[in-house]
């Protein structure tokens, strides 16, 4: 049974996020077959298709980034094939009927009303705009936040940082500044995908991100996690917290994912230990 990613949707062989197209830390079992990525002659009529946000070209998938630009920005669209009001036998002289232009008027006043409340401009049941676009909370996941097998996990986040900047300077790819806003949005995705997994949680909100005060307007997020009970090691035999610190960035590294360029050069990371003693790791960057 292949697994494929909860984020973009891109299969994988085996259970081992993060995901190498998009970053995300999540997979889940393929209930059906993914086909090969469509080309823009292979759109069929009717349906809908995924469109990017920034050159336009139609997706069979949401699996982005985009084939042609690299753009993450890609939205479901309609794809018809005849025009919907063709066999409508309706006139001009009917459209202007004071019952149809009544009927207008109401539609007109609803749709207004919906839009204010979306903008959190007008309060209406079922639309939360999270205090004004506030981030959300972070979640009380179940397992070690502060601490785990004697070591401060605060300390090891602050040493996966240098430890990732040494690997991001051999390949080239610049350093890394830890920021508080980034780590609060890393902290989010990072214990939510623990509440998830080890809990009952619904999982990180895709549009989360948005509403982080973040240097940025696309991270990219990398999140993974290791099971040290798996290779026969267990958190005990840590003597400090670099060296589990160096340990997760290794753990990262062998899985051959490119180190993303960074817009603003910030970075922010969380360290969670589940129950099982299963690490959760998410770093961000913007």
């Amino acid at each position: 049974m292949k697994w494929r990613c909860e984020w973009c949707g891109k299969p994988h062989e085996e259970d081992d996020p993060p995901c190498d197209n998009c970053g995300h830390g999540t997979f889940e079992k393929a209930v059906q077959p993914v086909g090969p990525e469509s080309t823009d002659d292979d759109v069929q009529p009717g349906g809908s298709v995924w469109v990017c946000q920034d050159c336009g070209r139609q997706h069979q998938r949401n699996s982005p980034p985009c084939n042609r630009c690299g753009s993450a920005d890609l939205v479901r669209e309609p794809v018809a094939d005849s025009d919907p009001l063709a066999d409508i036998e309706t006139s001009w002289r009917d459209v202007i009927e004071p019952k149809y232009v009544a009927g207008y008027a109401v539609v007109a006043v609803l749709l207004g009303v919906i839009a204010l409340g979306g903008l959190g401009i007008v309060p209406l049941p079922g639309f939360d705009t999270g205090a004004s676009g506030s981030p959300p909370a972070v979640p009380a996941a179940p397992g070690e936040a502060d601490t785990a097998a004697g070591l401060s996990l605060s300390a090891v986040e602050d040493a996966y940082v240098d430890a990732l900047n040494e690997q991001r300077a051999r390949a080239g790819a610049g350093e890394l500044t830890r920021d508080a806003a980034t780590d609060e949005a890393a902290a989010y995705y990072n214990k939510a995908v623990v509440e998830a997994r080890a809990g009952d949680g619904p999982g990180p909100e895709r549009e989360a991100f948005s509403r982080f005060d973040l240097a940025c307007e696309r991270p990219a997020v990398m999140a993974y996690r290791v099971d040290y009970d798996r290779v026969g090691q267990s958190l005990d035999g840590f003597d400090s917290e670099p060296a589990l610190a160096q340990s997760l960035v290794d753990s990262y590294a062998i899985r051959g994912i490119p180190y993303r360029s960074s817009e603003a050069g910030t970075v922010g990371v969380d360290v969670h230990v589940a129950p099982d003693g299963t690490v959760f790791v998410t770093h961000v960057v913007c």
